[in-house]
């Protein structure tokens, strides 16, 4: 994945430090199973965005694990 391009940081009082990152312009190979098994004519192309937020610490004192 190329270097993200935008990120943000914060304490919080639950989590500790939050960091999100985002990388913008993304979009999946599209395959033709599932949803696109009966398309006619080539794939379509959907761009999204992906976010990834990490935090310190859960106040359950689970493992966090970046979502």
């Amino acid at each position: 994945m190329e270097a993200h391009q935008a990120v943000t940081a914060t304490d919080t009082r639950l989590y500790g430090k939050a960091t999100a990152r985002a990388w913008d312009r993304l979009y999946p190979w599209l395959t033709r199973r599932a949803a696109w098994l009966d398309h006619d004519g080539p794939l379509s192309l959907i761009e999204g965005t992906v976010i990834r937020l990490v935090v310190e610490k859960l106040p359950s004192g689970e493992v966090n694990k970046p979502v």
